[in-house]
């Protein structure tokens, strides 16, 4: 690990203005280039996480850190991210996916962001693929008709319902931002109790920011700061794939329980099991073509089981 050596308030002890705290699952290729675009960054403290891979992420990474890598049997993204938190010195936590890669000198932009605005709790640079295309990676709060237009596959014809009327360019405040790459400040981060570890996967980004909103704070996202996301890194198998569709119903059902009521659940199952029988119908084709089999396949195992996943009571 490395730290910047600011001294605290007696003067004594060096403290990191930044940790990073880097979550893996059966990702090798991906976290060698992102902790590659750690170097050069300004000083930090580093804290990595391997959420049990059988790739033999695992195994580089203990070559790399012995004891300073944090190994867990996958309790999920939320609670790895918690179980560094609460290991973590820094000011700042900067939660970056290992499937991202910074841009130059993203970790002090970003801190410096957080030092000169006291109001803002969480700063999101922009993502883009590997041909520079911007990713939707921050948007509004999730509705029902957010959440109709995802399930029914509309949102990529109305993406202005969910993301706004812009390019994904300049600076704004923003309701949400993705938990790929985000820099929180540490205190407001505890002090809303961290991810909500009920999320095994997905939404609990989304959870995190509107319990920060709530807390008074604000979330900002700046086109000023770059990181390339590959995106889906630890799900290109196709058993990954099934399983991470099935998770990402759940996560659905959990936020709006969470923050809409019951009524609002009762919504969304009933659209879950609706939107599988489209899908269903949409991804058949795919069958019969080499380049889309892989998802198709994963997709039509997963589809009865989200389906009855929304039909059956949630063990919370």
């Amino acid at each position: 690990m490395t730290a910047r050596l600011d001294r605290d308030t007696n003067g004594t002890r060096p403290d990191p203005r930044v940790t990073v705290i880097v979550v893996t699952f059966n990702a090798r290729a991906y976290v060698e280039r992102c902790l590659a675009s750690l170097r050069g960054q300004e000083a930090h403290e580093l804290i990595v996480v391997d959420n049990g891979s059988s790739d033999g992420t695992r195994e580089m990474l203990e070559r790399r850190f012995g004891e300073r890598l944090l190994k867990l049997d996958n309790p999920g993204f939320g609670a790895a991210n918690n179980a560094a938190a609460r290991r973590a010195r820094g000011r700042y936590l900067l939660l970056l996916n290992s499937d991202c890669e910074l841009g130059p000198d993203a970790i002090r932009a970003l801190a410096d962001h957080l030092d000169e605005s006291p109001s803002t709790w969480l700063v999101a640079p922009r993502l883009h693929c590997a041909d520079g295309a911007a990713q939707r990676s921050v948007g509004r709060t999730p509705t029902l008709t957010t959440e109709l237009l995802n399930k029914s596959m509309l949102h990529r014809c109305l993406p202005v319902f969910t993301y706004g009327r812009w390019g994904f360019t300049g600076e704004r405040e923003v309701d949400w931002a993705t938990g790929a790459c985000a820099m929180v400040r540490a205190c407001a981060f505890r002090a809303v109790g961290g991810f909500d570890e009920g999320f095994f996967m997905f939404m609990e980004d989304l959870d995190l920011c509107a319990r920060l909103r709530a807390a008074g704070g604000r979330l900002w996202f700046t086109d000023t700061v770059r990181a390339l996301h590959h995106g889906g890194a630890s799900s290109r198998e196709v058993p990954v794939k099934a399983r991470m569709l099935v998770e990402g119903e759940r996560a659905s059902r959990r936020y709006f329980r969470k923050h809409h009521g019951e009524r609002a659940t009762i919504a969304i199952r009933v659209m879950t099991v609706l939107a599988t029988a489209l899908r269903c119908l949409v991804w058949l084709p795919g069958l019969a073509l080499p380049r889309y089999r892989p998802s198709a396949v994963a997709r039509l195992l997963a589809y009865p089981r989200v389906a009855w996943d929304a039909a059956t009571p949630d063990r919370m």
